[in-house]
C-alpha cells in the first residue's frame, strides 16, 4: 500500500449497500486496533436503518478487492450549512473512521479525495474524537478543541486489587449496598440471552425512563426511535457477541438493568437503569461492581463509563479523557486536509 494509485473508493448511499458489506466490515474493525463497537457495522446500519437520513455518504476504500477504509459519514442541514459528519452522532459515545492499519496514512488521504469529489455539503463537523481515534491523530489534530468529556476506571487483573483501587467511602458504601441487598433476599442477576434479551431492554427502557422523571426529565429513552434503533441494534449485537445485557432480580422482580458492550481490552458501560422504589438497596451500585467483576475475569483492562458527568462516576475514582472536535470549512478541507497530517 505505498500509493493512493493503490486503492479504489466507492460513495455508498444507500442501507442496502452498507449491508452488502457488513461482513467485511465486521472484518475491518476486526482490523483497526482503534475502533469501538460503535463503529460496528450492526451499530451503524440499525442506526441508518431506524433514522432513514436522506443524505448517506459513506467512502469506501478497496486495495484491490479488500475493504481497507470506511468513512460513515453523511449530510445534514444545519441553519445555511450543509454539514458532513458522522453516521449514529447523538446515540454515539466515539466516533471515528475504520481504516486498516497497513497504510493507514494513504488511506486516509484516499478518503479525503473521495469526499472532494462528493457535493452538497459545506462544513465537515467531525465529533465524538477520542485522543486515539485515527481522525484525531491522522489530520488537523493541532485545530481539534475539546468537544466532551468521558470517564474510565481502569481495571486491574483481580477483585481484590478492585476493591483497594477504590476510596474508602466507595468500600463502605459497596459493602453496606451488597448488606442490604443480600439481607433483603432472593437476588439473582441474569445475562440475557437471544430469547430474553427483548424482556430486558423493555425492564431496561422503563427503569431508565422512571428514573429521569423522577428528577423531572425526559431522558434519552423517551424518545421512541432511540428505542427502536436499540430494538433493531441490540440482536445483532449479542449474536456477534459484543453485547451483554445484565439484570439484578430481588425476589423475582427486576430493580436495576445495566447496558454493556464487550470490545477488546474495554468494556463501554453504556446504559443503565434502576427501580427508585429499592434506592435504599442502591441496586446500581451493586450490579455496576457485579459487571466490573465479570469484566475483570474476561480480561478487560478498563471500564469506560463514556460521557457524562454523573456524581456516581467519581465514586468508582473513574479517569476523565476528553473527546475533541474538528471543524472545517470547505475551503479549508479541500486546501489543508489533503496534505498536513499528525503523525499517527
Amino acid at each position: 500500500m505505498s500509493s493512493e494509485s493503490s486503492f479504489d473508493t466507492r460513495i455508498l448511499t444507500q442501507p442496502a449497500e452498507l449491508r452488502a458489506i457488513a461482513g467485511e466490515w465486521g472484518d475491518l474493525c476486526g482490523r483497526c486496533p482503534v475502533a469501538t463497537p460503535f463503529q460496528r457495522p450492526e451499530w451503524i446500519i440499525s442506526w441508518a436503518e431506524t433514522f432513514s437520513p436522506e443524505r448517506i455518504r459513506v467512502v469506501e476504500v478497496r486495495s484491490e478487492t479488500t475493504l481497507v477504509g470506511l468513512a460513515p459519514l453523511l449530510i445534514y442541514g444545519r441553519g445555511g450549512e450543509r454539514v458532513l459528519a458522522f453516521l449514529a452522532g447523538g446515540v454515539s459515545d466515539y466516533l471515528d473512521f475504520i481504516v486498516n492499519p497497513q497504510g493507514q496514512r494513504e488511506i486516509i488521504l484516499a478518503i479525503f479525495q473521495a469526499l472532494e469529489k462528493v457535493s452538497g455539503w459545506t462544513v465537515m463537523d467531525l465529533t465524538d474524537l477520542s485522543s486515539g481515534s485515527i481522525a484525531y491523530r491522522t489530520m488537523l489534530a493541532g485545530l481539534a478543541r475539546q468537544h466532551d468529556r468521558c470517564s474510565a476506571v481502569l481495571l486491574p487483573s483481580t477483585r481484590e486489587e478492585l476493591l483497594q483501587n477504590l476510596s474508602q467511602r466507595q468500600r463502605s458504601n459497596l459493602r453496606q449496598a451488597r448488606s442490604r441487598i443480600q439481607r433483603a433476599g432472593g437476588i439473582s442477576i441474569e445475562l440475557a440471552t437471544r430469547e430474553t434479551l427483548p424482556e430486558f431492554l423493555e425492564e431496561l427502557f422503563q427503569l431508565h425512563t422512571n428514573r429521569w422523571l423522577r428528577d423531572g426529565q425526559t431522558g434519552v429513552l423517551a424518545d421512541e426511535a432511540v428505542k427502536a434503533f436499540h430494538r433493531k441494534a441490540a440482536p445483532r449485537l449479542l449474536s456477534y457477541g459484543t453485547l451483554r445485557l445484565y439484570r439484578l432480580r430481588l425476589r423475582e422482580r427486576t430493580v436495576a438493568v445495566l447496558y454493556a458492550l464487550f470490545e477488546r481490552d474495554t468494556v463501554f458501560c453504556y446504559l443503565q437503569g434502576y427501580d427508585p422504589e429499592f434506592g435504599s438497596l442502591s441496586p446500581g451500585t451493586h450490579l455496576m461492581f457485579s459487571v466490573m467483576e465479570d469484566a475483570i475475569r474476561s480480561g478487560k483492562r478498563k471500564f469506560d463509563m463514556l460521557r457524562g458527568q454523573e456524581a456516581y462516576k467519581h465514586h468508582w475514582r473513574a479517569q476523565i479523557e476528553a473527546t475533541h472536535r474538528i471543524q472545517l470549512s470547505r475551503v479549508e478541507e479541500s486546501a489543508a486536509a489533503p496534505l498536513d497530517f499528525a503523525a499517527a
